[in-house]
């Protein structure tokens, strides 16, 4: 049977971690200087307390579109973007890597009805759907819980109400209030695993023997195909056919 309309799923942009302020400013200037252009870029949004940077850009030549971020934490408390250079992540410590891919973005066309059918298969999601709007009109967007044990990665779904591919290269795409409020979420299920050492999963609520199947049935119905195997914490945790 062919998947729903909503589960045919596009890669929308990827974001990673970085360790330090060196590593995320070498980052940022090298994608500036490969022929990105910036499309969001903030020097601190989260909390009072801890908070982080966020640079975003696109590839005007592929269309490719990524987010750099870089936690900051406070004195006496981590930020949940600095969570894999702290504690590690792939069950060990990562005291020599300055990078991590936090989170994939998975356009859909119905994300209420995606949202709805993953639940339905017991996933859970760490946020509500957020309504609001880019430069370029509406857009929607779900966060997941994290998938792994052993690692920091989970799944942004996002539905924007017109064709991110025709739109001039310019413009915002990423919406300050969804950013907070994100963040907020993130740090607050992060303290929640710092005083307990228990992380609630997206695929908790999944039955045993369905898990592989359901992220499957995401990640093979998102193109381009190939992509989602470029992502180390998938490719890791997930076999792909």
């Amino acid at each position: 049977m062919p998947a729903p309309a909503f589960m045919k799923l596009k890669v929308d942009h990827k974001t990673v971690l970085c360790r330090d302020l060196n590593t995320y400013r070498s980052l940022r200037d090298f994608l500036l200087n490969s022929g990105y252009i910036g499309v969001y870029e903030t020097e601190r949004v989260g909390e009072e307390k801890t908070a982080m940077a966020t640079f975003a850009c696109r590839s005007g030549l592929t269309g490719e579109c990524l987010a750099v971020v870089m936690g900051l934490s406070a004195p006496n408390e981590v930020s949940h973007a600095q969570a894999p250079f702290v504690y590690g992540f792939a069950g060990q410590p990562q005291k020599d890597a300055h990078t991590y891919m936090q989170h994939l973005a998975l356009r859909t066309t119905d994300l209420a009805k995606l949202k709805a059918h993953l639940e339905s298969k017991g996933g859970e999601f760490l946020t509500p759907i957020y309504k609001d709007k880019d430069s370029f009109g509406p857009l929607l967007q779900a966060f997941t819980r994290e998938l792994f044990d052993d690692e920091w990665f989970f799944i942004e779904f996002v539905q924007r109400d017109y064709d991110p591919d025709a739109v001039s290269a310019g413009g915002t795409r990423f919406v300050q209030n969804t950013v907070k409020s994100l963040y907020v979420s993130k740090q607050e299920e992060f303290r929640e695993w710092e005083k307990t050492g228990k992380k609630r999963k997206f695929l908790d609520g999944v039955p045993e023997k369905d898990r592989s199947k359901l992220l499957q049935d995401i990640f093979a119905n998102t193109e381009p195909k190939g992509y989602v195997q470029t992502v180390a914490p998938v490719a890791r945790n997930v076999r792909l056919a």
